[in-house]
């Protein structure tokens, strides 16, 4: 009779580990498949998006930087705030500098970045649709402010990089 209990309790420690085995496998299964359905949308939100630079212009002795980017692609874009700006650039006596500026929302001050969004930033006509997001044909007058300011006759590359992966560089000489 001792046998026989112990034949079950064996039995059922060998069933609720299978059991547990098996649930853990479908468990590990249905994160595989959310992960894997997570990076096919970052996937297709970096397809979609692609900005291109339209102009750059050096100012105020070469301590502010305004660049004009359109959002060519199909995906709309936001979160500026989540963006990466870089900048390498030589100031005066030729000193070699890359620093990465951070976004704000208000009139930049020193060595940050702020960005206005436009259906024609060269005519000065406002967004319309969905304001404070970047929408395709729509475009993003960008302002750096930068110190030390950048050196005369040089040739510098600004650098941008959105939230989701995708980045726009062009060449600013002044």
């Amino acid at each position: 009779m001792e046998s026989i209990f112990t034949v079950i309790v064996v039995i059922a420690l060998i069933l609720t580990a299978g059991l547990n085995i098996f649930q853990t496998s479908l468990d590990t299964q249905e994160q595989l498949m959310t992960s894997w359905q997570e990076m096919e949308e970052r996937t297709d939100d970096r397809v979609r998006t692609q900005l291109t630079p339209i102009s750059a212009t050096v100012q105020n002795n070469g301590a502010q930087v305004q660049l004009t980017l359109r959002n060519d692609g199909s995906a709309s874009l936001a979160n500026f705030d989540e963006w990466d700006l870089f900048m390498q650039y030589y100031s005066s006596g030729d000193v070699y500098n890359i620093n990465w500026y951070p976004y704000t929302s208000g009139l930049p001050s020193g060595n940050q970045w702020t960005a206005t969004i436009y259906t024609d930033a060269a005519g000065g006509l406002p967004e319309l649709y969905e304001p404070g997001i970047l929408n395709p044909d729509e475009e993003l007058l960008l302002q750096l402010n930068i110190a030390p300011g950048i050196g005369l006759t040089t040739t510098n590359r600004l650098t941008l990089s959105t939230h989701n992966g995708i980045s726009a560089s062009t060449i600013i000489t002044r």
